[in-house]
């Protein structure tokens, strides 16, 4: 594993520059770690902020950048035309608009070369998105590390996120062909929120329209049930609405990106 490691730093050390597209996630938290190991000043993050970002990754990016002394480029847009009835290829839709502007802003910057953290677990996986990637030249230099690769070389750097759950944009946990509003994404946003802070990370907030419905690993739903802060984190919940709320016994399950 450590022979991968020495093998991307080589790959990166020969682009000269690079421009990480950087979410605040395990994958390009450890991408971005390694390049500025290698290029120092020659790096750059760079994160889009949309209206289904939740706010909490935006803060824990702007603070991993700020720890390590990374340049670090926030890009604000808005929800893409087509998108905006959360359609079956939305993955797609949107990763073409995200890296658009984000070569956009790494080529302002004098620099060529851009990279995502997608890595060998994802390219076995149905992921349309990726197709964008291609399109535009995008590299994945993560693409072979595994994700057991990517925590254990995260925790061994000493880094906090090498045992971050995995999150995907808040319009996963909408229906598809669903003619959703920016309230609704802040609904959900806030559901979850809840929900970490109470120390339950590991979770989704589905929601309809009507009811949320809340999925968690099997082996946390006991625990959340007789959690002596259940009323509270259930009334915590009702505050945001007259909606239904249940929990999925069929437990987490991986969000559909396509």
């Amino acid at each position: 594993m450590h022979t991968k490691l020495e093998q991307l730093k080589s790959e990166i050390q020969n682009l000269g520059k690079l421009a990480v597209a950087f979410s605040g996630g395990v994958d390009s938290s450890f991408l971005l770690k390694v390049a500025h190991d290698v290029l120092g000043e020659n790096l750059v993050a760079i994160t889009m902020h949309s209206p289904y970002t939740p706010a909490r990754e935006i803060k824990e990016a702007k603070e991993f950048t700020r720890d390590l002394n990374i340049s670090h480029k926030i890009i604000t847009a808005n929800i893409p035309e087509n998108i905006k009835s959360n359609p079956l290829m939305r993955c797609y839709m949107c990763k073409t608009e995200v890296f658009k502007n984000i070569i956009k802003t790494a080529n302002e910057l004098g620099i060529k070369h851009v990279s995502d953290g997608t890595n060998l677990d994802d390219l076995g996986e149905f992921r349309p998105g990726l197709r964008a990637l291609k399109e535009f030249g995008v590299m994945s230099l993560l693409k072979n590390f595994t994700k057991k690769e990517i925590r254990e070389l995260s925790f061994e750097m000493g880094l906090y996120t090498h045992d971050k759950p995995s999150y995907a944009c808040l319009l996963t946990r909408l229906p598809q062909d669903y003619e959703f509003s920016t309230d609704e994404l802040r609904l959900v946003e806030k559901a979850e929120d809840i929900l970490i802070q109470n120390g339950y990370a590991n979770i989704r907030a589905r929601f309809d329209g009507k009811s949320f419905k809340l999925e968690m690993p099997f082996a946390h739903m006991k625990n959340f049930i007789t959690d002596d802060k259940f009323k509270s984190i259930i009334s915590k919940l009702n505050s945001l609405g007259e909606f239904e709320i249940t929990l999925d016994l069929k437990g987490f399950r991986k969000d559909v990106l396509l």
